[in-house]
């Protein structure tokens, strides 16, 4: 056999299916502003994909045990709820068309994302692409958050899946870390965030967009049967 086989595609949700962590940046740059702290890039490529009460933790290590978190963080939350109600969740290229795909090929696809279940249902239902995904699993449904494996181990075994089988798809340092350490075929799409040298060596691709993961198809590096 040439390529890898695949079995099932675990989904990452925010900055991998939507170009959500965008709106979430710039809504935590906005709020900051108000509150007199700097929340920069910098510091939230290290959180992204970990736990909200890990989320929170850094947040209070880095700016101090007083910061008004979960007041700013219900405000942040607002804004981004308000930029959606009008504008819509913006679709990452390649997402519609590479879930056909996998439908096309006999491959379930799930989702693993440390966002809250209200959130998650509400993206996949307004974009019409509920019907694609076999399950969903949620960040309160598991102890750790990424790099922890957590979530994709549950998700894996909700599906039926080994690990060596499943390809997992993510955007953040934090996710494609988790990939590698549950022992996933892991595909980056970056975002906001480049990779680092060690992803670039322990992932098994990095792909531009979501069309160059059909390609991967495409070319034998997966095989579905």
């Amino acid at each position: 056999m040439s390529g890898k086989l695949i079995k099932a595609v675990i989904f990452d949700q925010d900055g991998l299916m939507f170009d959500s962590e965008r709106l979430v940046a710039e809504g935590w740059a906005e709020i900051g502003k108000r509150y007199g702290y700097d929340i920069t890039e910098d510091f939230l490529r290290t959180v992204r994909g970990s736990s909200a009460a890990e989320t929170k933790a850094a947040f209070q290590e880095k700016f101090g045990k007083d910061i008004p978190y979960d007041e700013m963080n219900l405000q942040k939350r607002r804004r981004t709820y308000d930029y959606i109600r009008v504008h819509g969740i913006p679709v990452k290229p390649g997402l519609k068309e590479l879930l056909k795909y996998l439908r096309s090929r006999g491959v379930p696809a799930a989702v693993a994302t440390s966002s809250s279940r209200e959130w998650t249902e509400g993206n996949l239902s307004s974009t019409g692409i509920a019907p694609y995904f076999k399950l969903s699993v949620y960040g309160d449904m598991v102890s750790r958050g990424k790099p922890a494996p957590d979530i994709f181990l549950l998700a894996a075994e909700k599906l039926g899946e080994k690990p060596e089988n499943c390809l997992v798809l993510e955007d953040s340092l934090h996710g494609n870390e988790a990939a590698i350490n549950g022992g996933f075929v892991g595909v980056m799409v970056p975002d906001l965030t480049p990779p680092t040298q060690y992803l670039k060596d322990n992932l098994f691709a990095i792909c531009p967009s979501l069309f160059d993961v059909i390609s991967l198809f495409e070319q034998g590096k997966f095989v579905t049967q």
